[in-house]
C-alpha cells in the first residue's frame, strides 16, 4: 500500500472509540483531581470554590461513565466527551478569576487526544473550538496578569495549534510505519506458504489445509478428492530448451489450472514438476473428471505438452500422510501405463 494511501486512511477514520474513551476517562478524573487539590492548596482569593467543586464532581461523573461504559462508545460521543472537556476547563478559568491559573494548561489534554486519535479535520475542529471557547472566557476574566486578553489568546493559541500538528504528524508516522511493518509481515507469510515462481501453494501450507480439509470431511462425511500430478519429460524438455522456458511453462500451466479450479479447491507445488491439487466435497468421479481437464489444459497453450495424474479420495479414516502416498502411488503407475520416464 502507497505511503500517501496508508496517511490518508490513518487520518480520516480509523479510530478506536472505546480506546479514546478510556483514555478521555483518566483525563477527566484527573482534571477533578486537580481541581480538589488546587482549592486544597493556596489559591486566588476570588476563585469561586463552589462552582470549581461542582465542576469536579462532574468531572468525576463524566471520567467514570466514560471507562464503565467504554466498550458501549461511538466516535460521535467521545468527540462530545472531548469538546465537553474544552467547555469544563474554560468554566475552571471563568471561576478562578485568573486567566494565568493552571486550568488553561488543561488545553493541552485536550490536544493530545485529538491529535493521537482523531484525523487532521477532527484535530482542527477541536483546536478551533478551544479558540472560540478560550476566547469568549479571556474576554470576562478580569486578571488578565499583565498580558492583554488578544494577546494571551493569541500566543496562546498558536501554541495549542503547533502542538496539534507536531502530535497528528507524530501518530500518523508511528502508525504509518505499523502499518508498512504489517504489510512486510503480510507478504513473509505468503513468500513462506507460496511457491516463489508459480505463485500457487507450497507444501507447508497445501499439508496445512488438507488437515484442516481432512477434520472437516470426516466431520460433515463430504467427500475429499486430492489429484498429484506431474509432467510427461519436463526433464528432457528442460535439457532441450533451458530452465528459463521450463520455469515459463510451469507458469503457464498453473496459471490456467487456477482459472479452471474452483475457489475453494487449492493447487500446490511441491517441487520441480511435481502438482498435488486439493479438492473439498468432491467424490472420486468428479476428481477424474477435473485431473482430464487439467491435463487438456496443457495441450491447448503454445507449447504443447503431456501430464499424468493420480486422483483417489479420502477413505475416511487414512491419515494425510497416506492418502498423498496413495495419491503418489496411483501418479506414477499411471506414468509406467503409458510408458512416460518419471524423471
Amino acid at each position: 500500500m502507497p505511503p500517501t494511501e496508508i496517511r490518508h486512511r490513518l487520518r480520516t477514520g480509523e479510530r478506536d472509540p472505546g480506546l479514546t474513551s478510556r483514555v478521555l476517562g483518566v483525563f477527566y478524573l484527573a482534571g477533578a483531581l486537580l481541581i480538589v487539590l488546587s482549592l486544597l492548596l493556596p489559591h486566588p482569593e476570588g476563585a469561586e470554590s463552589s462552582g470549581l467543586l461542582g465542576i469536579a464532581v462532574l468531572a468525576t461523573i463524566v471520567g467514570s461513565s466514560s471507562l464503565i461504559w467504554a466498550s458501549h462508545a461511538r466516535i460521535w460521543s467521545v468527540h462530545a466527551v472531548l469538546a465537553a472537556g474544552t467547555a469544563l476547563i474554560c468554566l475552571c478559568v471563568y471561576f478562578s478569576g485568573v486567566a494565568a491559573g493552571i486550568y488553561s494548561a488543561m488545553f493541552v489534554w485536550v490536544v493530545l487526544v485529538a491529535g493521537s486519535f482523531f484525523g487532521g479535520r477532527a484535530v482542527g475542529a477541536h483546536v478551533a473550538w478551544i479558540m472560540i471557547s478560550w476566547g469568549v472566557t479571556l474576554l470576562s476574566v478580569d486578571d488578565l496578569s499583565g498580558f492583554s486578553a488578544i494577546t494571551r489568546w493569541t500566543l496562546g493559541s498558536l501554541v495549542l495549534v503547533v502542538a496539534a500538528a507536531v502530535m497528528s504528524e507524530v501518530v500518523a508516522g508511528r502508525k504509518e510505519t505499523e502499518e508498512e511493518l504489517r504489510s512486510a509481515q503480510d507478504e513473509l507469510d505468503h513468500l513462506a506458504h507460496h511457491d516463489p515462481l508459480t505463485g500457487v501453494a507450497n507444501r507447508r501450507l497445501f499439508d496445512q489445509e488438507l488437515v484442516r480439509e481432512l477434520a472437516r470431511a470426516k466431520r460433515t462425511k463430504a467427500p475429499l478428492s486430492i489429484i498429484a500430478l506431474d509432467f510427461d519429460g519436463f526433464k528432457k524438455y528442460n535439457d532441450e530448451n533451458g530452465h528459463l522456458a521450463g520455469d515459463r511453462l510451469l507458469k503457464s500451466a498453473t496459471s490456467a489450472w487456477v482459472g479452471t479450479l474452483r475457489a475453494e479447491d487449492l493447487i500446490a507445488r511441491f517441487g520441480g514438476d511435481e502438482f498435488v491439487a486439493l479438492l473439498p466435497d468432491c467424490p472420486l468421479a468428479e476428481g477424474s473428471q477435473v485431473a482430464q481437464r487439467l491435463c487438456h489444459l496443457l495441450s491447448l497453450g503454445s507449447v504443447r505438452c503431456t501430464c499424468s495424474t493420480g486422483v483417489t479420495s479420502w477413505d475416511g479414516h487414512e491419515s494425510a500422510e497416506t492418502l498423498l502416498a496413495r495419491a503418489d502411488k496411483l501418479l506414477y503407475e499411471a506414468k509406467r501405463a503409458a510408458d512416460v520416464p518419471t524423471s
